[in-house]
């Protein structure tokens, strides 16, 4: 059975970018954990629950890029989504799959340092002023007591 879902979680791992017939594509492993509400009213992190969503094309270029830049960043995704079930000898194991329509870094994430240094400060010497203030600016004397350029 197959319905849509949208989810954000933390990816797993960096995911590879792979080259089809269609182009690139990936498939990347995201974690997520519902929060769960006790009986007192507090909540708790539930079970994670591990999503395998495919993605394809630009999307896919662009996660796997976020993602070796970044690290462990939080994604959010919506797709197709199914799930399979495998019966071992043992137990029984779901395997939760996406297609996914959508894949973004979600900006609810902590923030993470910038790779874009940040601009350069203009160099100012203490003993030299400025010939002239900037436009607009207060200069701290009467128009009528300033020294001619």
């Amino acid at each position: 059975m197959s319905s849509y879902i949208t989810r954000t979680g933390n990816l797993a791992a960096t995911p590879e970018l792979r080259q089809g017939e269609k182009g690139p594509y990936t498939y990347a492993r995201i974690l997520v954990s519902d929060r769960l509400r006790q009986e007192d009213g507090t909540y708790v992190d539930g079970p994670p629950i591990a999503y395998d969503v495919a993605v394809s094309g630009d999307k896919a270029v662009k996660l796997v890029d976020a993602a070796k830049e970044s690290g462990n960043i939080r994604i959010m995704f919506a797709g197709r989504y199914r799930v399979t079930e495998y019966r071992g000898e043992n137990s029984t194991r779901l395997q939760h799959q996406v297609t996914a329509d959508e894949i973004a870094v979600s900006l609810t994430a902590k923030p993470s340092a910038s790779s874009r240094p940040p601009p350069p400060t203009p160099p100012t010497t203490a003993t030299t002023p400025p010939s002239e203030p900037p436009r607009g600016a207060p200069t701290g004397a009467p128009p009528a007591q300033r020294n001619p350029p």
